[in-house]
C-alpha cells in the first residue's frame, strides 16, 4: 500500500511501517531514542479518550506517546 498516514489517526490493531518523523530536532531525537525509526514496524495498541496518549508497540516494546508527538510520525499501513 502506498498511502501515507499519521500515527495518531490509526485505529487500535493497525500495523504500519514508520516512514518519517516531521518534528523539531529535539522531539525527533527523543522519538528515535525510543525506537521509532524509519523502516521499523509498529502497531497501535490503544488510544486514550479525550485526546490522551497512545500505546504503540514497536518490536517487543510498548511505548506511550503524547498525541502531539504521534501527530508528527508519518507511516505506511501494512496489509
Amino acid at each position: 500500500m502506498d498511502s501515507v498516514a499519521i500515527l495518531s489517526h490509526l485505529r487500535p490493531g493497525d500495523r504500519v511501517v514508520i516512514d518519517d518523523i516531521q518534528a523539531d530536532e529535539s522531539v525527533r531525537r527523543r522519538l528515535h531514542a525510543m525506537g521509532l525509526l524509519r523502516g521499523r514496524q509498529a502497531q497501535l495498541i490503544r488510544r486514550a479518550r479525550f485526546g490522551g496518549p497512545l500505546q504503540v508497540r514497536v518490536g517487543s516494546v510498548d511505548l506511550i506517546l503524547r498525541r502531539r508527538d504521534a501527530d508528527s510520525v508519518h507511516v505506511t499501513p501494512l496489509l
